[in-house]
């Protein structure tokens, strides 16, 4: 007969590990927006970057015996960045033999590595899927050279296909990729090419996000000196268009910007709020025990020096907190969960909402789509 402590030895958690390196600082991109190119881009044998993973090593070990005294056991983990497979393969191991000395990983179910094609070959592919990564994601972002070449990727065509198909030889049989479509200039046949030729590669799942114009981008700045920012409804044009052929070939939208099967886990626990997480990195972000704890992105070497102080601590339940979860979770079928949001946040969904900065969002909210409110939550 199962007690209460059982139930909370019992508590699922996703493990997040945060990689904030790249080849490149891409144009559009506004994850590392933050991080100095002269910190994006440390090498091996950078002080910078050997610090770092030896920071992140200590905060591992210093969160973890809080996390074990809770109850938590790990279910997902996701390595993500900057760009997670930049790491060379000692260093793979290294943080791997960290975390799994940890925190035990008998658990997961789902263990996904994110990657750039230019830094993935068949031997990392084979080290990773042998450490129990079975989940991979690549970010492709186009087919089109030229398209690549425009937004700053360190990769082609080629290298892309070339990763996902070493992917699936290295054992991997769940493979996203991921693809940006709505550029400014973006012609609705380059959208469909570019579509129509990641579908016949072998990928199980897709993501396929509509381009935004993120201040402190390179894209960003450019389409202020042309006064040319894309209009919404040609943004639209391109995500119906490769919706209906992603549909159309046995990929169907089960959330804004994922297609196909089996869903993927770490999002849905992130945008539904299906279980706490903890993330370890500089960047990384927290839901544990009510509390959402964070580290400022592009702070690398701060990091470094208090890799187990965090520098946001705030009730999950604040409005700020509240209307970041609603806006992630509206994104999906279900959308919030009264259950889970109060199991994650320690508050009612209810008096969450009736705080005037979340009432004010879901006002904005419903001018896009009809609210559904009830016992179960809210959807649109």
């Amino acid at each position: 007969m199962s007690t209460a402590s059982d139930a909370v030895r019992q508590r699922p958690l996703l493990v997040y590990l945060n990689v904030p390196f790249c080849n490149s600082k891409c144009h559009f991109c506004d994850w590392v927006a933050q991080v100095p190119v002269r910190d994006l881009r440390l090498t091996p044998v950078s002080s910078g970057r050997v610090r770092y993973l030896r920071a992140v090593g200590e905060q591992i070990h210093a969160l973890a015996p809080r996390l074990r005294d809770a109850g938590y056991r790990p279910r997902i983990v996701y390595w993500g960045g900057g760009t997670a497979s930049i790491l060379t393969v000692a260093e793979i191991e290294a943080l791997f033999g960290a975390l799994s000395t940890a925190v035990d990983l008998s658990d997961v179910v789902e263990a996904t590595i994110e990657g750039s094609p230019e830094s993935l070959d068949l031997e990392k592919l084979r080290l990773l899927r042998r450490l129990g990564f079975n989940r991979i994601s690549i970010g492709v972002q186009s087919l089109d050279n030229e398209r690549l070449r425009c937004i700053g990727r360190s990769h082609n065509a080629e290298q892309a296909v070339r990763s996902v198909r070493h992917a699936r030889e290295a054992g991997f049989d769940n493979v996203n990729i991921d693809l940006i479509v709505g550029f400014p200039d973006e012609s609705e046949s380059e959208v469909e090419e570019s579509v129509r030729a990641a579908a016949t590669l072998p990928v199980n799942h897709f993501s396929v996000y509509p381009y935004r114009a993120s201040p402190g981008t390179v894209l960003r700045r450019q389409a202020d000196r042309k006064a040319g920012h894309p209009e919404l409804d040609e943004q639209l044009r391109a995500y119906r268009t490769a919706r209906t052929m992603l549909e159309a070939r046995g990929h169907p939208e089960y959330a804004m910007s994922y297609f196909g099967s089996p869903h993927c886990l770490s999002d849905e626990a992130y945008y539904q709020l299906k279980m706490d997480w903890v993330g370890f990195g500089s960047g990384a972000n927290s839901l544990v025990g009510h509390r959402y704890l964070a580290t400022t992105k592009g702070r690398i070497h701060q990091f470094n020096e208090n890799p187990a102080v965090f520098d946001v601590d705030m009730p999950a339940a604040s409005p700020s907190m509240t209307a970041h979860f609603l806006s992630q979770a509206l994104t999906t079928v279900d959308g919030m969960s009264a259950r889970l949001f109060e199991e994650r946040t320690g508050v009612s969904l209810r008096t969450a909402c009736a705080q005037p900065e979340v009432l004010a969002y879901l006002e904005r909210m419903s001018r896009y789509g009809r609210l559904m409110v009830d016992r179960r939550g809210i959807r649109l």
